[in-house]
């Protein structure tokens, strides 16, 4: 009987690992650990954040931490953490490290028959990790990339409402992680990485464009747009990496296609100074080439912007086109708090909680395909919607004739 017992507990028993401990991988071993049958294996490099974890979650006994040592020129044959998961029989493993560990990270995984989801933002990497899709395949492993607020979270909701019309016209996601007490003369605090923020700001954008896609320098088409009161008045301009997949999917079958960060009046224009100046340049200092000026002005983000401040999340989604021959628009829109009980801001909380369901979904087989999936398709949208709102994650729907 009691062996019965633990047989059955075994079965359903779910083992993550999750690599990298900043905010956004605190917030998933924060949500994991509310399933009382996972137990959640963290990485980092950082001792100081490992020491944070630790303390932060030491009321549970199903989360561990370690030191994380990773290399991306470090051969996969019998890597460690190829090891580790197996031995702990890891059924999936998150990426909330640099973007530029996730290709590597994916081979590691289906190495190691884990399955592996991450926060993706750069569209080159991903492209990469979708060449992994027959392997993927051939091993049983499901990997989704370019998960998170914006790419993931948005992009499956955008998705979601394009199925509402028999005709699509346009489909335009604006998203933003604003401060809610602005300070500095770029009204903006660090919400995520630098890193991730500069390569948003320096990469082409992708659109679809009078139905064809198109690339847009970012910090370009600077447009205004309000939310309701304290927001008021904002700005929004291209960027990259958040439109995703949704280009590749809809081409041909939507005319137009953008995705734009909002920020706050005049943030663009400051960026667009030091992009023009060649001081976000990765080429090295010729006076000294130790340093690029972009490490340079990241090091003085990193410094001077505010962070672990209050912060909220603004998104409107706007999908047009017409259904049973009447035209209509359909506006998703979300604000979202930090969370000042647990101390989550509103990013890690957009961002973290979404990736959590969707690994979670592929462990308990709610998501069953394997292979290099695009979350736009994979994801259930009706289901994925009741999970975010379990987590007071809602979106507010509204519908416009045109």
């Amino acid at each position: 009987m009691n062996l019965l017992v633990v047989t059955n507990l075994v079965q359903f028993m779910s083992n993550y690992a999750v690599l990298g401990l900043g905010m956004m991988g605190s917030a998933i071993c924060y949500d994991l650990l509310h399933d009382d049958n996972s137990y959640v294996y963290a990485f980092d490099a950082d001792e100081n954040r490992l020491s944070q974890a630790s303390s932060l979650f030491s009321r549970s006994n199903r989360f561990y931490s370690f030191p994380l040592q990773l290399n991306v020129t470090d051969p996969l044959n019998n890597h460690p953490l190829i090891q580790f998961i197996q031995e702990k029989n890891i059924s999936l493993v998150f990426g909330a490290i640099d973007y530029r560990y996730n290709y590597y990270l994916s081979q590691l995984c289906i190495a190691a028959g884990a399955h592996f989801v991450d926060l993706g933002g750069n569209p080159a990497i991903v492209k990469k990790q979708r060449t992994l899709d027959q392997l993927a395949k051939d091993h049983e492993i499901t990997i989704i990339p370019d998960l998170g607020l914006a790419p993931g979270m948005i992009n499956i909701i955008a998705a979601y409402a394009m199925t509402k019309f028999d005709l699509l016209s346009d489909c335009h996601l604006r998203v933003g992680g604003l401060p809610q007490n602005p300070k500095t003369s770029l009204n903006y605090q660090q919400v995520f990485s630098i890193r991730g923020l500069t390569n948003e700001y320096l990469e082409d954008a992708v659109i679809i464009r009078d139905r064809v896609i198109k690339t847009i320098p970012s910090l370009t088409e600077v447009e205004i747009l309000t939310f309701p009161d304290p927001w008021g008045e904002l700005e929004a301009f291209h960027t990259a990496g958040g439109s995703s997949s949704l280009p590749e999917l809809y081409v041909g079958k939507i005319n137009h296609l953008t995705y734009k960060t909002i920020r706050f009046p005049g943030h663009c224009r400051y960026f667009q100074f030091l992009k023009e100046f060649g001081l976000l340049s990765s080429e090295p200092l010729p006076f000294n080439p130790i340093f690029t000026p972009r490490e340079v002005i990241e090091y003085f983000l990193k410094q001077n912007l505010p962070h672990n401040e209050p912060d909220v999340i603004l998104a409107r989604i706007a999908v047009s086109g017409s259904f049973q021959g009447n035209k209509k628009v359909h506006i998703y829109e979300l604000i979202d708090y930090m969370d000042k009980e647990t101390g989550y801001s509103a990013m890690a909380r957009t961002t973290s909680f979404p990736t959590s369901i969707i690994g979670q979904f592929i462990v308990k087989g709610v998501i069953s395909p394997f292979g290099v999936l695009y979350a736009e398709q994979s994801v259930p949208y009706e289901l994925f919607l009741d999970e975010l709102a379990k987590r007071n994650i809602k979106f507010f729907f509204r519908e416009e004739s045109i």
